[in-house]
């Protein structure tokens, strides 16, 4: 009588006689293979997660670059533009919120943490090496605020310039590269430059 290949007693009998048939080399001790499995399985999928330049963006002392005081920070913003207006989170009480009024609505432009900022993000992570929070640093506010038409690059390059550390420009560089050549990104202007001074 032919085996019905559909049953469980059929798939038990195929696992019951490999089990027999194995010799003790054929399975490694439990954590040799969990490490095993861990490297071959769950890392692999776990770095999709992670960005090409992971590294570099989780490490504080690498990305924090020239401090500034987020006091600091608003009074140069608002000095360049004077829409712009700074308000204590809801529902991020450690973070300001940077806002403007447009054609009648408020507007939120970016949010940055209270005391001092790192002049480049960077990434809080997990014990599995994953990314759980951005940072901001402050570079990241003018790049929200350029994108946001609140600031122009010439101010931001009269009031801030270039940044002096070549350790995490590229970030810098990749961000600002169509308003730094005049490529074909066009940056989201709100509409009759109402945040223009």
């Amino acid at each position: 009588m032919p085996h019905d290949l559909w049953s469980a007693e059929y798939y038990q009998q195929k696992v019951y006689e490999r089990i027999r048939r194995a010799k003790p080399d054929d399975f490694l001790p439990y954590d040799e293979q969990r490490g095993r499995y861990i490297a071959e399985k769950i890392n692999p999928m776990l770095q999709l997660y992670r960005q090409s330049d992971h590294e570099w963006f989780k490490d504080w002392s690498r990305r924090k670059g020239e401090m500034i005081h987020a006091s600091d920070l608003i009074l140069r913003l608002q000095k360049l533009n004077s829409h712009i207006s700074v308000q204590n989170q809801v529902n991020f009480p450690d973070d300001w919120g940077i806002y403007t009024s447009a054609m009648g609505r408020i507007q939120f432009l970016t949010g940055f943490p209270k005391g001092w900022l790192t002049e480049f993000s960077y990434a809080m992570v997990d014990d599995r090496d994953l990314p759980t929070e951005e940072r901001r640093g402050w570079r990241t506010v003018l790049i929200y605020c350029l994108m946001k038409g609140a600031l122009t690059w010439e101010q931001i390059m009269k009031e801030f310039g270039e940044p002096s550390d070549s350790w995490n420009e590229m970030r810098w560089q990749e961000v600002t590269m169509d308003v730094r050549h005049g490529g074909d990104e066009v940056f989201q202007r709100n509409i009759a430059n109402l945040l223009e001074l």
